[in-house]
């Protein structure tokens, strides 16, 4: 396989890549992000955070209350030790943040990361507890001699961001190999356009894939159509960052980097468990007999061994889709799932919650309120807990706590009452 590699010194990329600043107003009594929970809301297409010290009584307002926070598309949010790290996606500016005791967030430092990978649109992850991985697939079109564009070249850019110290690393590039698999039924093929939701599980890292028709640059991704046939997922040696391969597996199809919720998880045993998301232009696929599976990969490979049909053992009448889920531990897992029976993914409350068994693959359709969670960032685990923010456009919304030991549907009480109506809770971070 065809690939690149380029390490960059990290001094290299401070010089021209970091802009820190400090936050001006030093009286500020600040306090860990990890003593409290915060709270990502949506309000008009303007992004907030909020504290609140439960999740299970009383109720959180982001009215009058809380820090809006710059995000020219989009926000993303991770959280890790004292601080949240937020990414403004659309500029690419990466902020560190954190809550102070009046309720409010202020920022620490802030570096442009997107520009180390050539975006202003990157994605990003915590890789562990002292680095955060940005990525971009960089796209470059190869033409003929009458200037006809024959083929694409998809180059993965990854940097490195240690925190809290806020400062880039190296930069590694990688060719990303067109498979067999991806070049049939379409113009050029389906090209990779996306490396997202990473994880590392010994010495290897994983990064799911998005793929689409690149033939159509008007229409910017994910709204390209069609997706390839096939699961494909991008596996480094880590953290050295070589022998780049590409692992298929023919059990299921679509896009395996997730949307904002992640795609891949690692279990106690260091086994990788993915789901797939199978969209295609403007909608999820349904109509093919796709299913949402969950696939299990070891030693940098698909386990033939292992697939999990989440769609049959759901056993609803409707069509059922997913873009991420989030893993509790000891097998159990929740995933926001899709129900095409309930109308669109994206502008109706189609959406429920599934409770998930990797081990014995089973599932169960959980006593929630339909909502809408195809933007759904971030839930988190308190003891045999995990607790999600339900928002239903036009209704009331709460903090939903499931009891992961519990496999009944109704194992779920309704906790912190949240604004709803036009306000959505997108994640909770702790």
């Amino acid at each position: 396989m065809k690939q690149i590699f380029k390490i960059a010194m990290a001094m290299y990329m401070a010089m021209f890549l970091i802009a820190c600043s400090e936050d001006d107003d030093s009286n500020e009594d600040v306090i860990a992000a990890d003593g409290i929970y915060n709270f990502l809301g949506t309000i008009d297409g303007a992004y907030y955070l909020a504290a609140s010290e439960t999740l299970t009584e009383g109720s959180l307002t982001f009215v009058n209350n809380g820090t809006q926070i710059d995000a020219d598309q989009a926000a993303r949010i991770i959280a890790s030790g004292d601080y949240l790290y937020s990414l403004d996606y659309g500029t690419g500016l990466l902020s560190q943040l954190q809550p102070t005791a009046t309720g409010e967030y202020v920022k620490i430092k802030e570096i442009n990361a997107g520009l180390s990978v050539g975006t202003n649109t990157p994605r990003y992850a915590l890789a562990d507890e002292s680095t955060i991985i940005v990525m971009n697939v960089e796209t470059t079109p190869v033409t003929d001699d009458a200037g006809d564009v024959t083929d694409y070249i998809c180059t993965l850019r990854l940097s490195s961001v240690a925190i809290p110290e806020m400062t880039i690393g190296n930069l590694t590039e990688f060719v990303i190999p067109q498979t067999e698999n991806a070049k049939k039924g379409a113009t050029i093929g389906y090209h990779p356009m996306r490396a997202s939701s990473p994880v590392i599980s010994g010495d290897k890292i994983y990064f799911g894939l998005m793929h689409t028709d690149i033939f159509d640059p008007t229409v910017p991704p994910p709204f390209r159509a069609p997706k390839q046939s096939g699961l494909e997922t991008l596996v480094f040696d880590y953290p050295s960052m070589t022998n780049g391969t590409i692992t298929e597996s023919s059990a299921a199809t679509g896009h395996t980097g997730g949307y904002r919720a992640p795609a891949m998880h690692v279990d106690e045993n260091g086994d990788v468990y993915q789901n797939n998301w199978f969209m295609s232009a403007t909608g999820f696929d349904l109509s093919n007999g796709d299913k949402t599976v969950i696939m299990r990969l070891r030693d940098g490979a698909y386990d033939s061994s292992y697939e999990f049909d989440v769609s049959a053992a759901l056993g609803l009448e409707s069509n059922v889709a997913a873009v991420g889920w989030f893993y509790v531990g000891n097998g159990i897992g929740y995933m926001p799932i899709q129900l095409e029976d309930e109308g669109n993914y994206y502008t109706d409350n189609s959406w429920s919650v599934a409770r998930i068994d990797i081990y014995n693959q089973t599932a169960v359709k959980l006593d929630v309120p339909l909502s809408q969670l195809f933007t759904y960032e971030n839930g988190i685990t308190v003891d045999d807990n995990f607790y999600m923010a339900i928002s239903p456009t036009g209704g009331d919304a709460a903090v939903y706590e499931f009891d992961a030991t519990s496999a009944a549907a109704d194992a779920v009480t309704e906790g912190l009452g949240l604004d709803g109506n036009n306000i959505h809770v997108e994640g909770i971070y702790h």
